[in-house]
């Protein structure tokens, strides 16, 4: 066999169709009810792509309506999350609230019932304390300490000046400072503390200033020795300071208006100083100047007394009216005895009885600043001068105890008499009372055993009746 034979056939089979085999036009030829029905995909390569995308349109709007819905819900879902988590985190709140609120009122009541406790045990014990203080034993032995102690304090004092005189400064200072502390405490229970606002006080401040913080002011210096010279020592005897010892109201009295006359005194005549390094201010006063000393003292106390006036007799005048605090202008003008200071400051009347008062007190510390003047350039005047303050502050405390403790021990001797008497006399009643019923009891027994003796001599109706039988 050639080859143009071999590929005719060849040829022909690839070209010529198949008798079996039909077309898409053939189908619609021999049947055109096939327009109406839908071609199928595999009936064409090209209907594929139609196909794909109308399935990727499909999904397209089935993923963007879905979407859409999804978004559409979603603010929805937040708020109603966001409700949802505020109500919880209220509801926590307020359970925390209430839990802390709770938490706090236990602890409140504990606290206020161990506080409750605490102040029943100490009033408990403050009532036992001051009970068992009450006591004439107790009373007794701290009258003796505080008799020892002050004893103690006027023999320590001028041993300190004679024999280390640079440490009476700060002893005097230390002392000034605890004693008037003691006194605000106890004075403020009893509504008395404006008295810590005198002038004597005022003066020791001063003091305290001058030795500590203004050695070198030579006006300081002239204005506190006159006023602690003058109107502060003549006060013990003006005032009848008394040196009671085993009164630490009296000695506090005592000690705030004779201490800063001694600190002074030591400063300027026995300071182991002679250079004038402690208290520059001394080197050039041998002499106090007249005018400059009592200009700076009276201005020193005017500033006192219109500080005092302000603060005291003008904005505290509706609690001083009402009796809820006590001064010493009060307590000397309204003296229910009629003394002389009283009577003389009443002059021109109730209403001027106060400044009539200051006017009073501003020529008292004038006078008697004058006389400190004096004081100053005499180590053997100042010297005489303190011994006879110390001496009066005695002779008043001698008073005291002859005159006025002698009678109040007289007066407990005659109480206690006066119960032991009656302590006898209630017993000899109750001796009395129980012979009387002794007697009694006795005399009653007595008549008792006489009826039954006569009982027991009487025959009875029944055995007078059987001796008549027999």
């Amino acid at each position: 066999m050639s080859d143009s034979d071999s590929e005719v056939p060849l040829e022909r089979s690839i070209s010529a169709p198949d008798p079996e085999e039909h077309t898409y036009e053939d189908a619609h030829a021999s049947d055109p009810a096939i327009l109406s029905e839908p071609g199928s995909p595999s009936l064409g390569p090209g209907l594929v792509p139609n196909i794909l995308t109308q399935l990727s349109f499909s999904l397209d709007s089935f993923i963007s309506q879905n979407l859409e819905e999804e978004l559409t819900e979603l603010p929805v879902l937040a708020n109603q999350l966001y409700n949802n988590l505020l109500q919880d985190i209220t509801k926590t709140k307020h359970q925390l609230r209430h839990h802390v609120g709770s938490t706090k009122r236990q602890i409140r009541h504990q606290v206020d019932s161990t506080a409750n406790n605490l102040k029943s045990q100490i009033d408990t014990s403050m009532l036992i304390w001051k009970q068992n203080m009450k006591k004439a034993s107790v009373v007794r032995f701290i009258d003796k300490i505080a008799f020892t102690l002050g004893m103690f304090e006027c023999c320590c004092t001028p041993w300190l000046v004679a024999q280390y005189p640079e440490w009476i400064p700060f002893v005097h200072t230390l002392q000034t400072v605890v004693l008037i502390a003691v006194r605000y405490f106890i004075y403020k229970k009893k509504s008395f503390h404006y008295f810590l606002l005198d002038m004597c006080y005022f003066v020791n401040v001063a003091i305290i200033l001058y030795l500590y913080v203004f050695p070198q002011s030579e006006s300081l210096l002239g204005a506190v020795w006159l006023l602690s010279h003058g109107p502060l020592a003549f006060a013990i005897i003006t005032w009848r300071n008394s040196l009671v010892l085993h009164s630490l109201d009296k000695v506090t009295s005592v000690f705030i208006h004779i201490s800063p006359c001694i600190a002074l005194y030591t400063v300027r005549w026995l300071y182991p100083d002679p250079d004038h390094t402690r208290f520059p201010s001394l080197k050039t006063l041998d002499t106090l100047p007249t005018t400059q000393s009592l200009a700076a003292a009276i201005g020193l106390y005017l500033t006192w007394q219109v500080l005092y006036y302000v603060l005291v007799v003008v904005r505290q005048k509706e609690k001083i009216k009402a009796g809820k605090r006590v001064t010493s202008y009060t307590w000397l003008l309204n003296d229910d005895k009629g003394g002389t200071i009283s009577k003389v400051a009443h002059t021109f009347g109730e209403k001027y009885s106060i400044v009539t008062f200051m006017g009073m007190q501003l020529l008292y510390t004038f006078l008697t600043c004058l006389f400190a003047l004096v004081v100053y350039r005499s180590f053997k005047l100042n010297t005489v001068f303190l011994v006879t303050l110390f001496l009066v502050s005695v002779w008043n405390g001698a008073s005291y105890y002859m005159e006025v403790f002698s009678k109040q021990y007289e007066q407990q001797l005659n109480k206690l008499a006066a119960e032991v008497t009656n302590a006898v006399a209630a017993n000899q009643i109750a001796h009395d009372q129980a012979e009387h019923r002794q007697e009694n009891q006795q005399g009653e027994h007595l008549e008792q055993l006489k009826e039954e003796l006569k009982e027991e001599q009487e025959p009875t109706p029944k055995s007078v009746s059987d001796k008549k039988t027999d």
